[in-house]
C-alpha cells in the first residue's frame, strides 16, 4: 500500500500531561495501522486534541479552554510558561513542518494565554500565509473525518436525519463556498436593479417593466417564504408520521408477545398440574418403599396363616364327621354305640362346637389378612429414578416457562389495548396529512418555477431595453453578468451534489457492507435528495436508521465518516480515539479487520479492550508499530510514550 501522505512526528511541550514528548510515526515498512495503547486518564485523547489545534488553533479548541492545556507542574514551575505543538507530514513526496506556540501572560492577577499564529516549513523553508497553506494541506471543513473518536460515531449514529448529515457532506463538497458565491451574486442583482431603478424613472417603459418586475419579485419572496413554512410543517409531520409508525410497530409487537404470554400462562398451569401428579406419584412410592425390604417376612406370615386356616379346615371337618357318627347305631369300626358313647360323643360335640365357632371367626379374618399380604408379596419396586428425572423435568421446565412469562410481562407492562387498536388509524390520519403537505410544497414550487420564469423574461427586457440608452447600457450589461453568475452558482451546486453525492454513497456502501454484520441482506446506502440516509436491502426497499439496532446504527455512522474521508480527495492520516467502546463485538471485529484495507494511515488511541489478544494478532502483520502510554511516577500531569516491544 503506498501512502502519499503521512503524519511523520508529533511533539508535544507542556501540552497536558505531556512535558517535552517526541513521537515517531517514521516506519520502513508500509504498513498502514498504528496503534497508541494507553488507558483512561492517562493522555490517549490529549494526543488528539494537541493535533487538531495545532493545525486549526480555536476552530478545534476554544481559546477560553486552552488554559488548561498547559501542564500543570510546569505552570507551577514556571506561571509564564509556553506551550508547543509540532507536525511534522509528509505528502506526495514534500515535507511540511507545522508548529502552534500559545504563552500565559500575566496580568495583574489574571492569566491570559497568548497565541502566535501557525508556521508551516515546506521542504525547510518557511511559507507565506500559513492558514491557508493549512487550509489546502488538512482542510477544517474535512476536520472531523480525518480526527475523530467513539463520540463522534455515537453523536453521527443519533442524528442521521437531521441538519448533522446535510451540513457534512455539503462541506465535503464544498456547497457553502458555492452558497455563499450565489449570494453575492444575488446581492449583486440587487444593488443593480435599484441602480436601475433610479435611472429608469424617466423612461416610462422601463419604470413599468422595473414595477412589474419588483412585483414578480415581492410574490417570489412570499412564495419563498410559505415554501420554507410548508417544508418545516412536512418534515414535522414526517416526524410524527416515524413516531407514530414506530410506535404501531411497538404495540403490534407488543400484541404479539401479549399472545404469547397467554399461551405461556397457559402452559405453566398444565406444567403445575403435572408436576403435582408427579411429586404425588414420587410421594407414594417413598411411602411404600419399605415393602420390598420387608417382603421375605409378609411371605413367611402369610405362609403360616394359609397353615392355620387348614388346621381350622380340618377342625370343622371333625365336627361334621361326630355330628354324622350320632345319628348312626354301630361305629365304623364295626362296635355299637351305647348311651355312654353317645355321651361321650355329645361332651365332645359341644367343645368342639364351641371352639371351631370362634375360631371360624378367626379364620376368616386371617384368610383375608393372608390375601392381603400375598398382594404385599407380590408388589414391584418403583423406579425411583424415572420418578425423580420426571420431576426434575417438569420443574426445569416450569422455571424456564415463568422466566418467560416474567421477561413478557414486563416487555408488556403498560400497554394500552384501546391505543393498540387507534394507533393504525393515526398512522392513516397522518400519512394523508403528510401527503397533502408535499402537495403543497410541489405546488409552491410550480408557483415558483413559474414566477422566476416570468422575472428571467422581464430581466431580459428590461436588459434589452436599457442596453438602448447609454446611461442604463452599462447597468444593463452588469444585470445580465451578475444573472448569468447567479443562475451558474446555482446549476454548479445541483451539479455538484449530484455527481459527487454518488461518489459519497459509492464509498459508504463499500465501507458499509464489510463493516455490517448484515452483509449479505444489504445492498448499499443511499443518500436522499434532502441529505438524509437510508439503507438498501436485498428486496431493494430503503430501511431508515432509526429501525437499526444500536450496533447498525453506528457502524452506518462508522461508514459515512470514513467514507467522507474518503470522497474528499484528501488521503490524510485517519486518527481516532478509542472508536470501538460502542460497538458490539461482531461491529468491532469487522471495523478493526477494514482498517487494514483502508488506503490511508491509520493511527488508533486504544485502550486494551479495543484490541482484544485474539484479534489484536490477528491485524499484527498490518501494525507498524505499537506504543504505550505511562504514567512517571503517580503524577497525572507527567505522562511519557514508549515503543512497546
Amino acid at each position: 500500500m503506498v501512502m502519499d501522505f503521512n503524519l511523520k512526528r508529533l511533539r508535544m511541550r507542556n501540552w497536558r500531561c505531556y512535558q517535552d514528548k517526541v513521537i515517531d510515526f517514521t516506519s520502513n515498512s508500509e504498513k498502514p495501522i498504528w496503534i497508541i495503547f494507553g488507558q483512561n486518564g492517562f493522555g490517549k485523547t490529549s494526543i488528539l486534541e494537541a493535533i487538531q489545534w495545532c493545525l486549526y488553533g480555536s476552530d478545534a479548541l476554544p481559546t477560553t479552554e486552552l488554559l488548561t492545556r498547559f501542564n500543570r507542574i510546569e505552570v507551577k514551575n514556571n506561571p509564564e510558561t509556553e506551550l508547543l505543538v509540532n507536525l511534522i507530514l509528509e505528502r506526495n513526496g514534500h515535507t511540511y513542518d507545522i508548529s502552534r506556540i500559545a504563552k500565559i501572560k500575566i496580568k495583574g492577577t489574571t492569566k491570559v494565554v497568548q497565541i502566535d499564529e501557525p508556521t508551516v516549513y515546506k521542504n525547510g523553508l518557511p511559507v507565506p500565509d500559513s492558514r491557508e497553506r493549512i487550509e489546502e494541506i488538512l482542510p477544517r471543513s474535512c476536520k472531523e473525518f480525518f480526527f475523530f473518536d467513539g463520540v463522534e460515531i455515537k453523536r453521527y449514529a443519533k442524528r442521521m436525519h437531521t441538519e448533522e448529515t446535510r451540513n457534512a457532506i455539503e462541506r465535503i463538497l464544498g456547497i457553502p463556498e458555492l452558497r455563499n458565491l450565489r449570494e453575492d451574486a444575488e446581492k449583486a442583482m440587487q444593488t443593480i436593479d435599484r441602480n436601475l431603478a433610479k435611472v429608469a424613472s424617466s423612461n416610462e417603459h422601463l419604470k413599468k417593466i422595473n414595477d412589474s418586475l419588483q412585483t414578480i419579485q415581492d410574490n417570489i419572496e412570499a412564495t419563498l417564504q410559505q415554501l420554507e413554512i410548508a417544508e418545516q410543517d412536512y418534515k414535522n409531520e414526517v416526524d410524527i408520521l416515524t413516531d407514530i409508525k414506530e410506535r404501531a410497530s411497538q404495540l403490534e409487537g407488543l400484541r404479539g408477545k401479549l399472545e404469547e404470554l397467554k399461551k405461556l400462562e397457559r402452559e405453566e398451569a398444565r406444567l403445575k398440574e403435572n408436576l403435582n401428579h408427579s411429586e404425588t406419584a414420587l410421594e407414594t412410592a417413598l411411602r411404600q418403599a419399605s415393602i420390598p425390604l420387608m417382603r421375605e417376612f409378609v411371605v413367611e406370615i402369610a405362609d403360616r396363616m394359609q397353615r392355620n386356616s387348614f388346621t381350622t379346615a380340618r377342625r370343622s371337618g371333625s365336627l361334621s364327621l361326630l355330628q354324622e357318627l350320632l345319628k348312626e347305631e354301630i361305629c365304623v369300626c364295626g362296635r355299637c354305640i351305647d348311651d355312654s358313647a353317645r355321651e361321650y360323643l355329645r361332651k365332645e360335640l359341644d367343645r368342639l362346637e364351641e371352639s371351631t365357632g370362634s375360631l371360624t371367626k378367626e379364620a376368616l379374618q386371617q384368610d383375608n389378612l393372608s390375601k392381603r399380604l400375598v398382594n404385599l408379596s407380590e408388589f414391584k419396586t418403583p423406579n425411583f429414578q424415572e420418578l425423580l428425572l420426571k420431576r426434575d423435568g417438569l420443574e426445569e421446565e416450569l422455571e424456564e416457562t415463568q422466566q418467560s412469562i416474567y421477561r413478557l410481562k414486563g416487555e408488556t407492562k403498560g400497554i394500552n389495548d384501546e391505543e393498540a387498536q387507534d394507533i393504525w388509524k393515526k398512522v392513516g390520519q397522518s400519512e394523508q396529512s403528510t401527503d397533502q403537505k408535499k402537495s403543497k410544497i410541489e405546488r409552491l414550487n410550480n408557483e415558483r418555477e413559474n414566477l422566476q420564469k416570468e422575472e428571467d423574461k422581464l430581466r431580459r427586457e428590461r436588459e434589452k431595453l436599457a442596453g438602448q440608452d447609454k446611461e442604463t447600457a452599462t447597468l444593463a450589461r452588469q444585470a445580465k453578468l451578475a444573472r448569468g453568475l447567479y443562475q451558474a452558482a446555482g446549476e454548479l451546486i445541483e451539479w455538484r451534489i449530484g455527481e459527487r453525492k454518488q461518489t459519497i454513497e459509492a464509498h459508504t456502501s463499500e465501507i458499509h457492507l464489510r463493516v455490517t454484520n448484515k452483509s449479505t441482506e444489504y445492498r448499499g446506502v443511499k443518500i436522499r435528495s434532502d441529505y438524509t440516509l437510508g439503507i438498501e436491502n436485498a428486496a431493494g426497499e430503503i430501511i431508515e436508521p432509526e429501525t437499526l439496532s444500536a450496533g447498525e446504527k453506528e457502524a452506518l455512522a462508522f461508514a459515512f465518516i470514513a467514507g467522507l474521508n474518503l470522497a474528499s480527495g484528501t488521503a490524510a492520516p485517519l486518527i481516532m480515539d478509542t472508536p470501538f467502546g460502542h460497538f458490539d463485538t461482531k461491529h468491532h471485529q469487522n471495523v478493526v479487520k477494514y482498517l487494514t484495507q483502508f488506503p490511508s494511515q491509520v493511527i488508533v488511541l486504544a485502550t486494551d479492550r479495543d484490541f482484544p489478544p485474539p484479534l489484536l494478532e490477528e491485524i499484527r502483520p498490518h501494525v507498524a508499530k505499537i506504543f504505550k502510554i505511562r504514567r512517571l511516577g503517580d503524577s497525572e500531569d507527567s505522562s511519557t510514550v514508549e515503543v512497546e516491544e
